[in-house]
């Protein structure tokens, strides 16, 4: 979707031409049923049940996927069976389609674990759970995530403040195009607040000094290329009402993670990312989307 989603890309009604003529995109649309609190219902739900380790309390659809860090896990194992008490949780919904976004901090055996999840609703049963499960010595700093709780992700953008869905899906995707070593003269840099912040795995990375051997600027959000992005699964979820975006990617080819980019009048304002990078993967365990969804 490189040079499909760019910033021209920015009227709502693009959007809206795209999915009247696309079966494809008609059948991800949430419809009627799906709302943002239908979507809140749910997802508390799901949390209530992982809590419980009880997944007969949640609203499953018969033939559920469920995977964790992009291996497929029957329902009722993995994070089902050890996960405690959410400690920390913010979350977005997608009406479109009729998802969620969920970063999280939990307790597990007295010890923090990141979690980030991704749910697929149809017909107000849960059809796809995406879970990144980051622990260890791989869980940087869970204060620096918690000291972000006063961040305000969460309420409405004022209408003059939003951006529209593709472009909002085309500033997180040449996000990570400007993480590849080679030059690409086609993907610009992006359009950033004057104090762009970013938190992977708790570690705040925008506070200058060096990343990976690469000058990183205090409070600036611009990668500089040192990985190979060229995966090209990349799942998008949008809430244009408050101004996220969330990709799912294989990061560097071999690390399950999800991005969730917080924008504010066409612009990124904060980044927080958790990844599993303690061994290699070759998937990210879902299928590629086409570049309009």
């Amino acid at each position: 979707m490189k040079s499909a989603l760019r910033w021209v890309l920015s009227g709502g009604a693009v959007w809206l031409l795209v999915l009247a003529g696309n079966p494809a995109a008609k059948a991800q649309s949430g419809g009627p049923d799906c709302t943002r609190e239908s979507l809140k219902a749910i997802t508390d739900m799901f949390f209530s049940g992982i809590e419980a380790h009880q997944p007969s309390g949640v609203p499953l659809a018969s033939g559920v996927k469920y995977t964790e860090n992009g291996l497929e896990v029957a329902i009722g194992k993995g994070v089902w069976q050890t996960a405690g008490r959410t400690t920390f949780k913010r979350a977005m919904a997608d009406t479109l389609k009729c998802g969620t976004h969920t970063q999280a901090v939990m307790e597990e055996d007295g010890k923090p674990v990141l979690f980030g999840v991704r749910l697929k609703v149809e017909k107000e049963k849960i059809s796809e759970i995406e879970a990144i499960v980051v622990r260890g010595e791989q869980v940087l700093d869970v204060p620096a995530i918690l000291a972000t709780k006063d961040h305000d992700w969460e309420a409405p953008l004022p209408p003059e403040q939003r951006s529209s869905r593709l472009a909002m899906m085309a500033a997180a995707d040449d996000y990570f195009e400007l993480f590849v070593k080679e030059n690409k003269p086609e993907v610009s840099e992006l359009a950033y607040s004057c104090f762009c912040d970013r938190w992977e795995n708790g570690a705040q990375t925008t506070k200058g000094g060096m990343n990976q051997g690469v000058p990183m600027p205090a409070h600036n959000c611009s990668p500089r290329g040192f990985a190979d992005m060229t995966h090209p699964a990349r799942r998008f979820l949008v809430d244009e009402e408050t101004g996220i975006v969330v990709a799912y990617v294989l990061f560097n080819n071999v690390w399950p993670d999800f991005h969730m980019f917080k924008m504010r009048n066409g612009k990124v304002q904060w980044i927080q990312a958790y990844f599993e990078y303690g061994k290699e993967y070759k998937s990210i365990g879902w299928p590629e989307e086409p570049a309009c969804l």
